[in-house]
């Protein structure tokens, strides 16, 4: 049926720029990322050397000012959390937030170049808002991706031709003809219909067998 998140863009009034930036109390620059990276519990690399590796890239970059979300409340949260605020106290370009909200979040994505990191948002929000997005390792593998999404390896080699690819002409131009694997919206509406045609008795009808 879609992606909810798909919906969410089409019901909500996203802010302007200097909406945004009143709200983040965070001035917008000539080139912008917004950047959210979630601990990685399943691989042997450990989260705060990923971590490390992503800002030793975003070290290379001139001129672009940071949008940092925190990681979500799995394990290593706390240790990506604090190297996060290391790095944003280092870096006057750069800001952190614990937690945009829904609309600050989307309203960001409008704005900023791209976005960078494991997020799903950057798989299924961000085609939406015809953003490129960087996606670092194996977190969203296995997941739908658009044209717009640039899948590297989470090493800075990596993620440095990742971001030249981003702001590329020809990758920038591209991103006007790519379309949303997710869908253009609906998601909801087709999601109630289903659920009123379903006969849901037979789903939920306890069924026991005699062994």
């Amino acid at each position: 049926v879609g992606g909810l998140g798909v919906d969410n863009i089409k019901k909500l009034d996203l802010l302007d720029r200097p909406e945004l930036e009143a709200t983040l109390d965070f001035e917008l620059g000539s080139k912008n990322l917004l950047i959210t990276f979630h601990p990685v519990t399943l691989e042997n690399d450990t989260s705060d050397q990923q971590m490390a590796e992503l800002f030793a890239a975003l070290e290379t970059l001139k001129d672009t000012k940071l949008i940092f979300t925190m990681p979500n409340a799995d394990t290593h949260r706390r240790v990506i959390f604090d190297m996060i605020k290391e790095f944003v106290d280092s870096h006057p370009n750069a800001r952190a937030y614990t937690s945009l909200g829904q609309l600050n979040y989307l309203s960001c994505v409008k704005h900023v170049d791209g976005v960078l990191g494991n997020s799903s948002s950057g798989l299924i929000e961000a085609p939406s808002l015809g953003k490129g997005t960087v996606n670092i390792g194996d977190r969203q593998r296995g997941r739908i991706k658009a044209e717009s999404v640039i899948d590297c390896s989470p090493v800075r080699g990596s993620i440095i031709v990742a971001l030249q690819k981003l702001y590329s002409d020809a990758f920038q131009l591209g991103l006007k003809t790519s379309r949303n694997p997710y869908g253009e919206g609906g998601a909801s509406k087709k999601i109630v219909q289903i659920l009123k045609e379903c006969k849901l008795e037979a789903i939920l009808k306890k069924t026991f067998y005699d062994l």
